[in-house]
């Protein structure tokens, strides 16, 4: 079995990490209805609160979702990379 170089376990690494480009997407487009809300309450203008308010609640719930299965994920990958640079003989690629 042929042992990887640095430059392949950089690689791989890179290609299996959790990225942060969707979760922090994500997060900047389901905030906004909140931080309309926000604003509708500091102008005290109440026309849309109902509606701002209905949005909110599961966009805050969606953003909670999507970063515990960020970190959920970032763990895993560690544990992974750990598991290998321990024990790479275990590994077939």
């Amino acid at each position: 079995m042929s042992h990887l170089n640095n430059k392949d376990i950089k690689e791989i690494q890179k290609a299996y990490k959790p990225g942060l480009v969707i979760p922090i997407c994500t997060t900047l487009i389901c905030i906004a209805p909140y931080l309309h809300l926000l604003l509708e309450i500091i102008d005290k203008n109440y026309s849309r609160l109902l509606l701002l308010a209905i949005m909110s609640a599961p966009l805050i719930a969606y953003i909670t979702f999507i970063w515990t299965r960020y970190f959920y994920h970032m763990r895993k990958y560690k544990d992974e990379v750990q598991s290998y640079l321990r024990n790479p003989e275990n590994y077939i690629w």
